[in-house]
């Protein structure tokens, strides 16, 4: 079984790859100039590589992964779910029960620009909560900016004020939020780059 640890460390791992592999490919454009499924790919590629046993699927049906979860239930699906929509990933548990679902982000300046996925997240962990196989949600994303100066600072202190709008939201929905950076790059004191993972669980 993949641990949390794992799936937090591969995802921003995936992350970072996924910003110099862009780099790469571009001759130097940043991420944020990709495509979303960009990071999408590269964090199921990675997660797909860790020899142990799962399943992970793409852009998944949410009512589907609600029903193989127990969590559609009878009742009206919350409109916060978007269950005609889809999951961006959808990691499994062996015996085939969904297990933790992850949103991927690329351009995220403020909060408005993950708020509806925090809050899909919490209403899916909530739902039929007691009879759900789905433990835990992560938003996954990478924040780039440019600063005339003091960039790593700025940026985390903007990565910061990110958290804690998204711990008010989940707390008084009686869930828990863990933030996870994998670094914070800059080479000139100026143009920098992160990659973060927000876990929320029961």
């Amino acid at each position: 079984m993949i641990t949390k640890k794992e799936l937090i460390d591969t995802t921003l791992l995936a992350i970072i790859d996924s910003h110099k592999t862009y780099l790469e490919w571009s001759g130097n454009e940043w991420l944020w100039n990709a495509p979303e499924y960009l990071l999408t790919v590269k964090i199921a590629e990675k997660l797909a590589n860790i020899d142990k046993n799962k399943f992970i699927t793409l852009e998944d049906n949410v009512e589907k992964t609600l029903d193989n979860a127990g969590a559609k239930g009878k009742g009206k699906i919350s409109s916060k779910i978007r269950a005609n929509g889809r999951f961006d990933i959808v990691l499994w548990w062996a015996k085939g029960d969904p297990r933790t679902i992850i949103e991927v982000k690329h351009r995220v300046y403020k909060f408005a620009n993950i708020e509806e996925d925090i809050i899909r997240i919490i209403e899916t962990i909530k739902r039929k909560s007691s009879e759900s196989s789905i433990k835990y949600g992560m938003v996954a994303f990478y924040m780039s900016n440019f600063y005339k100066n003091n960039a790593k600072n700025k940026l985390l202190k903007q990565i910061n004020n990110l958290f804690e709008q998204t711990e008010n939201i989940v707390s008084k929905n009686g869930l828990s939020v863990e933030k996870h950076i994998e670094g914070i790059y800059c080479d000139n004191d100026q143009d920098v780059y992160s990659a973060i993972v927000f876990l929320i669980k029961r």
